[in-house]
């Protein structure tokens, strides 16, 4: 056992280093960074005796954005599985004797830790600059990173279970760009038809609507309310474990060739 999970760290260090080795991922994170301090900067340019942008705007904007966290996980899922069917790769690994769970779990650890490094180095970076450039007291600013907190721990279980998916996407399509669109249809069609299915229908479609990954970005507000933030980490974890579960068995039936 103990032979077996020190295999699986060691794949798991090996995912992680070929990624903080890719130009991708330093690129990315090269543009989320200019995109955020660009932002700051027109919030800043902004601030006028007049007109008083503070710290709090800035913050509320990372708030209104946490959605895009699902399209980000699309970004590093790729970081990780690196199009791993059309180079072959993953048929290396597989014949070289490498256990398809340790692969597809391994992938699976790696792209988790990685999203969660690039977000604290963005959301650090984002709220660092505002804090710089704009007014607060010391009282609103601690009130508001408390509320950022908040919202990020209502964000983070659904980020990681829109990780889970799309790495299980990766692994039961050929095509990284339809795993990828595919992703975008769960994320971004499929709660919209569902939201007109439950206008249109019955209260079934609304339930359904309120699991989805989305639902609890449009429902956050200001106010905490731990309850939801713990509805929030079931949906998540909901979605984590479904689509493991369904990834793992898609590729261990799968033929690799």
């Amino acid at each position: 056992m103990s032979e077996r999970r020190a295999g699986f760290f060691d794949y798991t260090r090996a995912e992680l280093f070929k990624v903080l080795h890719r130009p991708y991922t330093y690129l990315f994170l090269a543009v989320m960074l200019a995109g955020e301090a660009l932002l700051a900067a027109l919030w800043a340019s902004n601030v006028t005796s007049s007109n008083t942008i503070t710290f709090t705007d800035g913050a509320g904007i990372l708030v209104m954005g946490l959605s895009m966290g699902l399209y980000c996980a699309i970004v590093t899922g790729d970081m990780v599985f690196s199009d791993q069917f059309k180079n072959n790769t993953l048929k290396n690994e597989v014949s070289f004797g490498l256990p398809r769970g340790r692969i597809y779990l391994g992938k699976l650890l790696a792209a988790c830790i990685t999203a969660v490094c690039l977000c604290a180095v963005m959301v650090v970076f984002y709220l660092g600059l505002c804090r710089a450039l704009l007014p607060g007291d010391p009282e609103s600013n601690l009130a508001t990173l408390k509320l950022v907190g908040y919202c990020l721990l209502v964000a983070l279980p659904l980020w990681l279970g829109a990780q889970a998916l799309i790495i299980a996407l990766f692994f039961l399509f050929k095509s990284s760009t339809l795993a990828a669109i595919a992703a975008v249809v769960v994320f971004l069609v499929l709660p919209q038809v569902w939201y007109l299915l439950a206008n249109l229908a019955s209260a079934f479609f609304w339930q359904v609507y309120g699991v989805m990954l989305t639902a609890p970005f449009e429902q956050m507000t200001g106010a905490f309310d731990w309850a939801f933030c713990g509805r929030a980490l079931a949906i998540g974890a909901g979605w984590f474990i479904a689509s493991t579960a369904v990834g793992l068995v898609g590729f261990q039936r799968r033929e690799i060739s």
